[in-house]
């Protein structure tokens, strides 16, 4: 048994507060609800190879390199990103545990840059590490403030747009002018965020991660409590707030953060859970739509011994932004917190099943087409 299974046997929900797992069904060929969302086809599986060695403890981001179609996996367990070839085979890695260059205290999110540097956030330190992608050789630092966000990270002419929910400066995402150490945090932290820091602060601890897909002059944004999506310019002035529909995923109550923040609202756990849908994810589509991922996660049990799982909906935002097609269902095992990204127009999610011959995990890339052929698109309020 690898020294990190018992972590997910039973889906035990130790890390919840901070990364949602899940127990749930082996992944059907396609899942879609008649004359209303996107179809959601499973088109390839790529099981990854893992030993005692190199091993996925508990994956925080997913990246697919276009250069090479490789995947990049950031491990919050490891503290390293792992890099597999598209059938599956060990690569490369970077990075490790400490406090040196090249190494890192709580691993969050992971990216590329100009096809030659791996990049990987660091929480505790605050340290965007760089890496030469074909030898792992640690090549430079870059400062940052806040917390990294979960999806979506865009690299253009400005620069790298990243999110980042940073108190201090009170916004959600950050603009990275690469090769230049100058960072500009933008777009307002949103009210509901703002009202909770200053309060109780239970909302804005446990729905914690931000979103951020970014255009040559535009970019989008939201936190993962709340439904609105902020588009604003790259220096953040707001040009509208997009307010996503829903048909199958939770609602996101309008008073989502005073609910979290009234210690008479929730009798446990698992009410709190029930909520609302979080937003995980924003990704850029090849003709300018952008691909939204939610989690609809819900709590068996209390804490710390409960399972979590979590439905996964995707939705499509239209090039316009007027309308949108919404809340596909992702399928897949569900039996760890869900991770994903969008490349190519292509749908990436690890998958994850216990085998409990082997008292181990067993873990794949699921690669998903998205059809909106035969959608009916709701308008954004």
């Amino acid at each position: 048994m690898k020294p990190w299974a018992w972590l997910f046997r039973g889906c035990s929900a130790a890390f919840a507060i901070l990364v949602n797992v899940g127990c749930g069904n082996e992944p059907g060929a396609s899942v879609d609800r008649a004359g209303a969302g996107p179809v959601v086809t499973i088109v390839d599986s790529v099981l990854l190879d893992e030993n005692d060695r190199f091993y996925l403890g508990n994956p925080f981001s997913l990246v697919v390199d276009t250069a090479d179609d490789s995947f990049l996996i950031s491990d919050f367990f490891e503290n390293r990103i792992l890099r597999y070839e598209r059938d599956g085979k060990l690569r490369q890695f970077y990075g490790r545990s400490g406090d040196g260059p090249g190494e890192f205290r709580s691993i969050s999110t992971a990216f590329i840059l100009n096809d030659s540097v791996v990049v990987g956030a660091g929480n505790r330190r605050n340290l965007l590490q760089l890496f030469s992608k074909h030898d792992g050789t640690p090549v430079g630092e870059q400062l940052f403030s806040g917390r990294p966000g979960t999806g979506g990270v865009s690299v253009v002419d400005r620069g790298v747009v990243f999110p980042t929910r940073d108190l201090a400066n009170g916004t959600i995402a950050a603009v990275w002018r690469y090769p230049e150490t100058a960072i500009d945090y933008v777009v307002p932290l949103p009210a509901p965020y703002q009202r909770s820091v200053e309060g109780l602060g239970r909302f804005a601890a446990f729905q914690s991660f931000g979103s951020v897909v970014a255009w040559s002059d535009t970019l989008l944004s939201g936190m993962s409590g709340l439904n609105e999506i902020y588009l604003s310019t790259l220096d953040g002035v707001l040009l509208d707030t997009l307010r996503l529909p829903n048909t199958l995923r939770r609602s996101v109550p309008p008073n989502v953060q005073e609910l979290f923040d009234d210690l008479q609202s929730f009798s446990s756990m698992t009410e709190m859970f029930a909520v609302a849908s979080s937003m995980y994810g924003l990704y850029r589509m090849s003709d300018g739509s952008t691909a939204v991922l939610h989690h609809d996660s819900s709590l068996d049990g209390e804490l710390p011994a409960g399972n979590i799982t979590s439905d996964v909906y995707l939705s499509i935002i239209a090039p316009d932004r007027t309308t949108a097609c919404v809340d596909a269902p992702v399928p897949y095992s569900n039996e760890m917190r869900p991770v994903h990204t969008v490349a190519r127009d292509t749908l990436f999610l690890l998958d994850r099943r216990l085998n409990e011959a082997e008292d181990d995990l067993l873990t794949w890339v699921r690669a998903y087409r998205i059809d909106t052929s035969g959608c009916i698109w709701l308008d954004l309020d």
